[in-house]
């Protein structure tokens, strides 16, 4: 049944090319994206913390110390030793997803555990803004590492309890040594003196011991408990992950406008080719900006997405379809529907590398290799400020503008190339 169609693809071998290029879109799409989100929970080691210890020794306990060594050599997760204000400057910036601050009083109150009326209270801070996944991750983080830090202290609280009890138990031999010795000797009224501030010494003991308040048990049960707050918190799922979806959005609306719509053709006679190229790409860029506005009408109005700034998530929307329509237009100019698919392939590629899903420092080595340099990268830090931190976006504006002159005088390069080209 084929036959014909065979035939025709061996006339046509231009039109090989063309399915051959469509056959790999699938293959690259799924690589990409699964190496993007492939074992997040098993690279953990590698999602950047901060522990900020603020701990002051007591005689016979430096809790805070010992427990921020062993966070940082603990291979399992990457914290960081570092002060306050550098902590909370990187989890702004998205540089550390946590930071989990020891207080000054922590050796103080775990000192006297045994009186203790509440637990230990460590705040640890997230930044849903920046990434909600990554702040989910890091309150499961947290949740195992609650109980870890609980089992060691009280560990170390009966290990203590239990050298404590030998020590009395010692002095107690001692001193019924002592009384057998004054009872041998005749010396009755003295070992009976003895023998009943033994006996006075034990009651108390056991009094001390029975005089535990509810409140203490519970305190000495669990007397760490770890308490979370997020620096910027969001709404909704939706909300964290509108950069990652708008930004795909507009990528593949300028994709899809190129494949259609043909740039290059003339459809009137200009005396300059410069006349040619501004004709034909404001009528581009007003249809763009449209097709940005709706979908920024559509988000705030069905899906309800209330931004931090709402007129710099619109604005800053309009650049990043203008950066994308410029880049993908000059090479589908100059490479025709070979260059459409190269951006259909950069595109997914960007997908994978965008740390959308997923923090970026828990996927593939290649992928965290150039996430920092891709349109999209830079597009959804932007709208991630806009949204939900409320941060400056000049450094992304001035990276979008500069892709809209370069790939902006691609194109004109191309109209001066072709300016004989006849209107159609």
């Amino acid at each position: 049944m084929a036959l014909h169609e065979m035939r025709y693809l061996h006339q046509h071998p231009a039109v090989i090319r063309i399915l051959l290029g469509i056959l790999v879109v699938p293959l690259v799409y799924a690589v990409t994206f699964l190496a993007s989100v492939w074992n997040p929970y098993g690279e953990l080691q590698h999602l950047p913390m901060a522990v900020v210890n603020q701990d002051r020794p007591v005689t016979g306990m430096v809790w805070g110390r010992q427990v921020t060594r062993q966070l940082v050599r603990n291979r399992s997760l990457d914290f960081r030793q570092m002060p306050m204000h550098r902590a909370q400057q990187q989890l702004a910036t998205g540089h550390v997803y946590l930071v989990l601050q020891i207080p000054r009083e922590a050796s103080h109150q775990l000192r006297h555990l045994p009186t203790a009326t509440r637990p230990l209270h460590v705040t640890y801070r997230t930044n849903a803004g920046q990434s909600a996944v990554a702040a989910k991750m890091g309150e499961s983080a947290m949740t195992k590492l609650q109980i870890r830090l609980n089992q060691a202290v009280v560990q170390a609280e009966q290990q203590a309890a239990r050298q404590q009890l030998a020590q009395q138990t010692r002095l107690t031999a001692g001193q019924l040594r002592q009384i057998a010795q004054l009872t041998a000797a005749n010396q009755g009224t003295v070992a009976t003196l003895a023998l009943s501030r033994l006996q006075t010494q034990l009651a108390r003991g056991a009094q001390a011991m029975t005089a535990v308040t509810p409140a203490q048990r519970r305190a000495q049960v669990t007397p760490i408990r770890l308490i979370q707050r997020d620096t910027h918190s969001l709404a909704n799922n939706g909300t964290g992950m509108a950069p990652y979806f708008m930004t795909i959005a507009l990528f593949v609306g300028c994709i899809t406008l190129n494949i259609i719509y043909d740039a290059g053709q003339r459809h009137g006679k200009y005396r300059y080719f410069a006349l040619a190229w501004l004709d034909k790409m404001s009528f581009l860029w007003g249809f763009v900006v449209l097709a940005a506005s709706a979908l920024w009408l559509g988000v705030w109005q069905v899906n309800g997405l209330r931004p931090v700034h709402p007129l710099a998530t619109y604005l800053f929307s309009l650049l990043i379809i203008l950066a994308f329509f410029s880049l993908v237009t000059c090479f589908r100019l100059w490479l025709g529907l070979t260059g459409a698919w190269l951006m259909l392939l950069f595109m997914i590629f960007q997908i994978g590398c965008s740390g959308g899903t997923y923090p970026i420092e828990l996927t593939n080595p290649l992928l965290r290799a150039f996430h920092p340099y891709l349109p999209m990268t830079i597009a959804m830090s932007g709208l991630h400020q806009t949204i939900s931190l409320g941060g400056s976006i000049t450094e992304q504006v001035a990276i979008l503008v500069g892709m809209v002159v370069a790939f902006s005088l691609g194109t004109l390069a191309y109209f001066y190339r072709h300016q004989d080209v006849s209107a159609e």
